[in-house]
């Protein structure tokens, strides 16, 4: 039986090379798509914190006024819906900026 012939140590070093090149490519593609998740998480996050300090902000507001003037609970649950809407407000407006561009970290 005849053996194949190893190859040549120019043609084993070329091999060798091309693959180290795709094996590098595939890890930056890799490292670049971990960054984008990490990224999209931090914008759902960034969003999800406006919505809920303009509620907490509101309500506790809302919930002085009440202790103030002793009308509890009308004026806190009149400021909770207006804490919602703020916070809709802002969560729009940031998630706009987000989508322009104008918004990086």
């Amino acid at each position: 039986m005849n053996e194949p012939e190893p190859p040549s140590e120019e043609d084993f070093s070329a091999r060798l090379k091309k693959a180290q090149q795709q094996q590098e490519q595939a890890s930056w593609q890799r490292s670049d798509l971990k960054v984008e998740r990490s990224a999209g998480a931090g914008k759902a996050w960034r969003l999800s914190v406006e919505m809920v300090a303009a509620l907490l902000v509101c309500g506790w507001f809302g919930w002085l006024l009440d202790k103030w003037l002793d009308t509890k609970p009308w004026v806190m649950l009149v400021f909770l819906i207006v804490g919602a809407a703020v916070g809709l407000y802002n969560v729009i407006k940031v998630a706009r900026r987000m989508n322009s561009g104008e918004f990086e970290e």
